[in-house]
């Protein structure tokens, strides 16, 4: 498959070398938003990264796209639009927006976990309110009230860097209904307010990861919007005016067995640890898929005992109680 000349993503999961980086493409005019200063880089990746990217260079973990989804995703970061990410637990949502971040050199990422409790203001930033009042007791009335703050991984995403941050928000869908709406509005101004820092020329917060930022009068706005990646197994319980401003991308099922085995696992392993998976999706029940979770540790099982002569000449796995067990543990549910 040929890349268009337009792409910044061409689905290699590799990172680029400093000097081969291309430069961030201009935003449309309706999506410049002018915040500065301008901050440091960001931190480089995150070594727990390998756990959603596995360790083989050849066939890095997540999903393959074919030329229609690699548009959709690159369109998703010229136009600065949220990339809105479906299927089915384990088709590899989470590993795409590693990929994404690896490839484009975007540093760490920053993720957002969503409960059915989880509220705007936690992804933008917590407030210290009993410590500011405790502060006031002890007579610090005036210390800088920025000490009080600490930005969360949205809000951490929304800062003033050359290059974009990458911003994952997992699972929106179990979220109230209003939840992605609030969203959408900081979405579009590309910032937002701190409320008790309104009143303070400059003050200094702590960010969710690295250094701590300077904020004017209580106002972040970003430089260049985020590459935000928002997962969920379903469009159905968000709002369709959210989803509109959304690019939609839908993956299938998890990856097949072979190519799960050769993401994580060396050369002399692949071979039984993606037989053994495979008798794991053989022995599902028709219509139950089992998640990649359940498919890895599979594969673990029969690469192990593969080790200790655990496949006999005829194919057969002694250990077949265990894989039952995993199977209705991975599987049962539904995953």
């Amino acid at each position: 498959m040929e890349a268009e000349s337009w792409w910044m993503y061409r689905g290699e999961a590799q990172p680029p070398a400093s000097e081969e980086r291309a430069p961030w493409p201009s935003p449309p005019p309706w999506r410049r938003f002018g915040g500065g200063p301008v901050r440091p880089a960001p931190p480089d990746e995150d070594p727990g990264a390998a756990r959603y990217l596995g360790v083989g260079e050849a066939a890095p973990a997540g999903p393959d796209l074919d030329a229609d989804g690699l548009a959709v995703v690159n369109a998703a970061v010229l136009l600065r639009r949220p990339l809105l990410v479906t299927g089915p637990h384990g088709a590899g949502k989470t590993s795409l927006a590693h990929r994404i971040g690896r490839e484009l050199g975007l540093g760490r990422v920053l993720r957002w976990w969503i409960s059915s409790r989880t509220t705007l203001r936690e992804g933008l930033f917590s407030y210290d309110a009993v410590a500011r009042i405790s502060a006031g007791a002890a007579g610090q009335a005036d210390a800088d009230p920025g000490r009080f703050v600490r930005l969360g991984p949205l809000g951490t995403a929304l800062l003033p860097y050359e290059r974009p941050r990458m911003l994952l928000i997992e699972g929106l869908d179990r979220s109230d209904v209003a939840l992605a709406d609030e969203l959408q509005g900081v979405f579009e101004d590309g910032g937002f307010c701190v409320p008790e820092l309104r009143s303070t020329p400059s003050a200094r917060v702590a960010a969710d990861d690295g250094p701590g930022a300077e904020v004017a009068e209580g106002r972040v706005q970003c430089l260049q919007f985020p590459v935000v990646v928002i997962t969920a197994e379903d469009e159905e319980s968000l709002s369709p005016a959210f989803v509109e401003r959304c690019m939609p991308l839908r993956l299938p099922g998890p990856p097949e067995p072979e190519r799960l085995a050769a993401s994580w696992l060396p050369p002399e392993m692949v071979e039984p640890a993606w037989r053994t998976a495979l008798r794991v999706v053989e022995g599902m029940e028709p219509g139950r898929v089992p998640s990649a979770g359940a498919l890895q540790d599979a594969m673990w099982l029969g690469a192990v005992r593969a080790q200790g002569g655990g496949w006999n000449s005829e194919g057969e796995y002694p250990g077949q109680a265990a894989l039952d067990a995993l199977w209705r543990r991975g599987g049962g549910r539904g995953e």
